[in-house]
């Protein structure tokens, strides 16, 4: 906290000074009072007041013009000389030439003391910097209370812009509104949505180490916008505005980093206070979706009692979803600013992704009941009787954006079940878990598998238990699987790719990369070691069929 040229020339010791200049007094900060005789050299710092005899000055006009050019060059706040006993008069052409670099030049008697003045604005110094910190202290001491009293975040808002005479606002960590004062404009809003969406595209949710104070300008003002953070996790915004067109110098930027820090602090608890009583429904919610997805009860009054007081519905039609987040743990080993462990930043993302797909489905006007369970998120999502694939894969698609977004290395795989409607929670989960599992397999991860689409998958896995055909297939393919090792050449592949291109030799080559000759080559090889015909259609079934038993096998 600084103190300013207009503060100082009020003393009543400078009363009688004459001042020369056309610079706004209150606009200058000065962080120190210091006496400097010639040379300057380096002894003067920005924002020092400089007081001076000009001892050794007097005579010289070029060497008084050049000191006075020095004390301007080291960015000092003024220069205050004394006239008498060395300087009976300050040249004009030095008042001219102050006026005209926009510096502050001071004549005071020569009967007033340096040490007079420099002891007066040392203690008006201390005095702004203890009403600072009693303004710092009774603000948070105020929020305290404001926690004990079980007081709104709204309530922190208006304190807060009252308290500094600023418009305040408070987000959550997705930059929704949680609490603001009248002061805020739609403006400022708006430009800070643009700013968090610039920031998050760069940084992502995750929390930074170090709280940073980041300005975004909104018409001719600026605002600031600081992370508020506890436990390592990003709780939320504190959004400040109203300051002129130029910010702080680097010195009132670290005032009010001091300052807000303490607000935050006190925020944090507001958030961690609710974070508390979220987990606590989080627990319960996720025990009873768990519950209805295992099958473990009917749906009676009970349950349905049950789903109310958790907010769920379950007198509406549902389809299942299941999803695995892929690539978490590297999205966390590529977090050098993480430093907690990786179970519990696992939990925080989890929460965040969960809060994120109940957002998705409010803003399709949806019910959906979530948790996260073995390394998969279950979804129960309302659903029109005959748009239930439309709807999920809309939802999917807004959720998939959602966390590449705040996610950029994460992708879910999905599954969606077959069967809809009501009370179907045990089977539709089944269903859905059972289309993630083969479509991983079939489509690698990050891809939407329908349970209506693995008919064919499905069908080979109850094969595979069949001990006859799992003999068949062996006996047929040994000899191709022990050439294909031998040779480092998978010839297995070569088939599944040329009949998946229904048996065009040109696009199998070119999906192979592969000469048509030595494509053609292949299949040869293929029709001896299995004694059986690509032209016709019971061998090239067979070979189909066992194909998809063998890797059915081998994923097994």
């Amino acid at each position: 906290m600084n103190l300013t040229m207009d503060e100082v020339t009020s003393l009543p010791l400078l009363k009688k000074a004459i001042i020369h200049t056309s610079v706004d007094l209150s606009a200058q900060n000065v962080e120190w009072v210091s006496v400097i005789e010639a040379p300057v050299e380096q002894f003067v710092r920005p924002d020092e007041f400089v007081l001076t005899t000009g001892v050794g000055l007097g005579d010289n006009e070029a060497l008084l013009s050049t000191f006075i050019q020095d004390i301007i060059n080291a960015k000092a706040a003024g220069l205050a000389i004394a006239k008498g006993k060395f300087i009976k008069e300050i040249p004009k052409a030095m008042i001219k030439k102050a006026k005209a670099e926009n510096f502050i030049l001071l004549e005071i008697d020569w009967d007033v003391r340096f040490s007079d003045i420099i002891q007066q604005s040392l203690k008006m110094l201390d005095q702004k910097k203890r009403a600072h910190y009693n303004q710092i202290e009774s603000m948070q001491q105020t929020l305290l209370d404001f926690i004990l009293k079980g007081k709104k975040i709204q309530d922190v808002c208006d304190h807060v812009s009252n308290t500094i005479s600023a418009p305040v606002f408070i987000t959550d960590n997705r930059g929704s509104l949680r609490g603001e004062c009248v002061r805020v404009t739609p403006t400022m809003k708006q430009y800070f949505s643009q700013a968090l969406h610039n920031r998050l595209i760069e940084t992502g949710i995750i929390s930074q180490q170090h709280p940073s104070l980041e300005w975004f300008q909104y018409g001719a003002e600026h605002a600031f916008m600081l992370e508020i953070e506890s436990k390592n996790q990003l709780q939320g915004y504190l959004v400040v505005g109203g300051f002129g067109p130029k910010p702080f110098s680097e010195k009132e930027h670290k005032e009010w980093i001091r300052l807000v820090k303490h607000v935050t602090t006190a925020i944090a608890l507001f958030f961690l206070h609710e974070q508390a009583i979220k987990e606590t429904e989080w627990l319960l919610r996720d025990d009873f979706v768990w519950e209805v997805a295992k099958g473990g009860t009917h749906v009676n009054e009970t349950l349905q009692s049950r789903a109310k007081s958790l907010g769920y519905r379950l007198n509406l039609p549902y389809v299942a979803l299941v999803a695995t987040p892929e690539y978490l743990k590297l999205m966390y080993d590529q977090k050098k600013e993480v430093d907690i462990s990786y179970d519990h930043w696992l939990h925080q993302q989890i929460r965040q992704m969960e809060e994120e797909a109940e957002q998705i489905a409010k803003k399709h006007s949806l019910k959906a009941m979530i948790t996260y369970q073995n390394e998969e998120f279950i979804i129960f999502l309302e659903v029109l009787h005959d748009q239930a694939t439309e709807t999920a894969f809309r939802y999917i698609q807004a959720l998939d954006e959602r966390l590449v977004f705040l996610y950029p290395s994460i992708r879910l795989s999905w599954g969606i079940s077959k069967q809809y409607g009501y009370h179907l929670f045990y089977e539709s989960y089944h269903e859905a878990k059972k289309a993630l599992a083969i479509g991983k397999k079939r489509n690698g991860k990050g891809s939407k598998n329908l349970f209506a689409d693995t008919k064919i998958d499905r069908m080979i896995e109850a094969m595979v238990g069949v001990e006859e055909l799992t003999e068949l297939t062996r006996h047929l393919l040994d000899s191709l699987i022990h050439y294909s090792k031998e040779r480092q050449i998978d010839l297995l592949h070569t088939f599944m790719t040329y009949h998946a291109n229904k048996g065009n030799v040109s696009q199998t080559a070119r999906t192979l990369n592969l000469h048509r000759q030595s494509l053609l080559y292949r299949l040869r090889k293929i029709e001896a070691l299995t004694g059986c015909s690509l032209d016709n259609a019971d061998d090239l079934f067979l070979l189909d069929l066992s194909t998809r038993l063998w890797t059915s096998l081998e994923e097994n």
